[in-house]
């Protein structure tokens, strides 16, 4: 059926005919997100939508399409294997989605190629009846890497014939690519999902052997690891490979194989503060009890231990400072490289929340970016240069306390100024450094009448989100105890104080927000730690990750621990990402780097952040990761909400995850929540 433009819905006589009247995509390089109105808002026997990704060539012919896929069954149906199906079996149930597999393949471990060209075909279907044009069923199928099998995906339950209710709408044009102007973004892929995983680790008989997943995230040659850490390895393999010139870089954390092999390659053009990470005590072997001393940086010193032998060679061009704060309540948080070409300019940054680890690049949620511009490699050039003129005192050993390490009060006053200019295409940056604020302590975030001065790098991200017009995204790991004097508690506080707005949050860690901890009620009854999934209160919608294991959602995946699965990343959501307004080409703001944008990052550690305004290609990119995070996790959420219900219930609460609960009359379009789609298709 030929495509008519999108537009209001037509009137055939007295009838209305339905149409979508808008569809909108925005892409990064791993994902796409999108959204569709229609006209009327409730289409009549509407069981939702088949969208078709349509792969584009040059001069915009379709060339490939697939279906995307859906995992939900209809009411009376059942997907007890959590088999993909697509959206000819399982229409969306929603006006805004997401396209998981726009690099990954569903069949195959391998990824699409690079800069694919992509539109999104979307059409509302109801049951099929006379007179409408039949949904063609798509299969599905996986490869099995333990069977080395292509598996075909089934399902239980007869079977809903679908037909299509309106003409198809197109979105617009996206590509999926890591450039965007002077920006190369990347994300990576994380542990999002663990029914993927288990196919990948699982063998014939659904065993997975303890270990098996870090073995394999840490070996550089496995196709698991590639996958799941996106374009991340590749970025940066690139970026230290770049011709001539020198590299500055400053590390938190540093135990990634395949990364720590890139430096020793790259060793004669490479000065590196590297700081101390991972504290563990050493006890006793006789008394078990006992704690003999703490060696507060078991994670780096393998590395450690090889650069500092390269650093000592005769005649290298490698330098390594130790920046060792061993438990004096501060770390040198940072994740950047700079480079500088041969004229000793600096011409390009690369920075994120990317950890130099195994989890870092394939367990977490991350980012990890490339800055092409003289002015912030500058700043940041000049930061390194702060960093290293002045070392912190040398503890005797990695066991031993520094407890006088601090960064003292002249590098914190130079960075309270920020670095700010203009990037080629108009677009305005600026570059934040940590610590700013003196002292050694930040205030305490409770039991004070009278909240403390926000440093300085906080107040302009507080600044900048009090101007937001309409939405309000982050990710995050752990601002702050609690979510006080972080963007959770203001961007909570901006969306409660107004109605209009959208705020859109993913959390990591549980202490991060309304964290219960243990003790007693008022009535002497013991409280269990615990934190909600999910608030949600007008346009405020906030999803907390961690713990939401298949265990918590009553999914059974097989004969193995989930715990490991999904902790094996630690911090789930690593990302320290703040969004605002994507789609204004002038207002549009990015935040992103090392810091955690709390006030603990701006008083007590070495940090970077970088705020981008007026990029909306940027601002959308970060968007789509943010939003893709944010709806594996809300979806998580409402599944273990549902879990603890049916268990406080009394009911068996195994049977809840597989068994099917779209709707199967068009009563659903009345409940759902249409904020995202009403922003991102207005």
């Amino acid at each position: 059926m030929a495509t008519r433009p999108i537009g209001r819905a037509a009137w055939r006589g007295a009838l209305i005919v339905p149409s979508i009247v808008k569809a909108t995509a925005i892409a990064n390089n791993e994902v796409a997100f999108l959204a569709w109105r229609t006209d009327p808002g409730i289409i009549p026997g509407c069981l939702g939508f088949n969208i078709v990704r349509e792969h584009l060539d040059a001069q915009d012919r379709v060339v490939e399409e697939r279906p995307l896929a859906a995992y939900v069954a209809f009411k009376g149906q059942s997907n007890p294997g959590w088999q993909a199906q697509n959206t000819t079996v399982w229409p969306i149930q929603k006006f805004n989605w997401r396209d998981l597999t726009l690099r990954r393949r569903r069949n195959a471990e391998e990824m699409r190629a690079e800069d694919e060209r992509v539109r999104y075909r979307i059409r509302a279907v109801g049951a099929w009846r006379d007179g409408l044009e039949e949904v063609q069923t798509v299969p599905e199928s996986h490869w099995d890497a333990a069977t080395h099998a292509v598996v075909p995906h089934t399902y239980q339950g007869q079977p809903i014939k679908l037909g299509y209710l309106t003409e198809a709408a197109h979105t617009n044009i996206v590509d999926a690519t890591r450039r965007r102007g002077p920006f190369i973004s990347t994300f990576t892929n994380g542990i999002l999902s663990s029914q993927f995983l288990v196919r990948n680790l699982a063998d014939k008989h659904g065993r997975i052997p303890p270990g098996l997943l870090e073995q394999r995230l840490r070996d550089p040659a496995d196709m698991l690891r590639r996958y799941l850490a996106g374009d991340v390895l590749t970025t940066i393999a690139e970026f230290l490979g770049r011709a001539g010139g020198r590299f500055h870089a400053a590390l938190y954390e540093l135990e990634d194989v395949q990364l720590v092999d890139l430096l020793v390659a790259h060793h004669d053009r490479i000065d590196l503060i590297l700081s101390d990470a991972g504290d563990r005590d050493i006890k006793d072997p006789v008394d078990r009890k006992k704690v003999i001393r703490t060696d507060y940086d078991t994670r780096n010193q393998p590395a450690r231990a090889t650069l500092r032998a390269l650093a000592n060679a005769p005649g290298t061009g490698f330098t390594l400072q130790d920046r060792l704060f061993n438990g004096s309540g501060h770390i040198g948080h940072n994740k950047f490289v700079i480079w500088s070409d041969d004229a000793g300019t600096p011409q390009a940054v690369l920075t994120g929340s990317t950890n130099w680890t195994w989890s870092g690049v394939c367990g977490q949620s991350n980012n990890c970016i490339v800055i092409e511009d003289p002015g912030v490699a500058q700043a940041f050039r000049d930061y390194w240069q702060r960093l290293h003129d002045h070392p912190l005192p040398v503890p005797a050993s990695t066991s031993a306390a520094n407890p006088g390490a601090d960064q003292g009060d002249a590098l914190k006053t130079a960075d309270r100024v920020p670095v700010s200019g203009t990037l080629a295409g108009g677009a305005q940056f600026e570059s934040w450094f940590s610590p700013n604020m003196p002292g050694k302590q930040q205030p305490p975030a409770k039991k004070i009448v009278h909240p403390p001065a926000a440093p300085p790098d906080m107040e302009r991200l507080f600044s900048l989100m009090r101007r937001a017009q309409d939405i309000i995204l982050f990710a995050v790991f752990l601002p702050s105890a609690g979510g006080g004097n972080s963007i959770i508690s203001q961007a909570i506080d901006l969306g409660f104080a107004d109605s209009g707005l959208n705020v859109v949050g993913a959390i990591s860690d549980p202490l991060a927000w309304g964290y219960q901890p243990s003790g007693t009620d008022a009535s002497g009854r013991p409280l269990v730690p615990a934190s909600p999934f999910i608030l949600q209160q007008g346009g405020v919608n906030v999803v907390r990750a961690t713990a939401l294991t298949d265990r918590d959602i009553g999914r059974a995946l097989g004969n193995f621990v989930n715990k490991e699965i999904l902790s094996a990343g630690k911090a789930i959501i690593h990302d320290k990402i703040l969004v605002i307004d994507p789609l204004d080409p002038e207002n549009c703001v990015v935040a992103f780097g090392s810091h955690n944008m709390g006030y603990k990052a701006s008083y007590s550690n070495d940090e970077n952040l970088v705020i981008i305004r007026g990029h909306a290609a940027l601002a959308q990119a970060y968007a789509a990761h943010v939003l893709d995070v944010f709806d594996h996790y809300r979806f998580r959420a409402a599944e273990a909400e549902k879990t603890a219900e049916m268990k406080r219930a009394g009911q068996a609460a195994s049977a809840s995850h597989s068994d099917g609960f779209l709707d199967t009359s068009d009563a659903w379009q009345q409940t759902t929540n249409r904020r995202l789609t009403d922003y991102f298709a207005r």
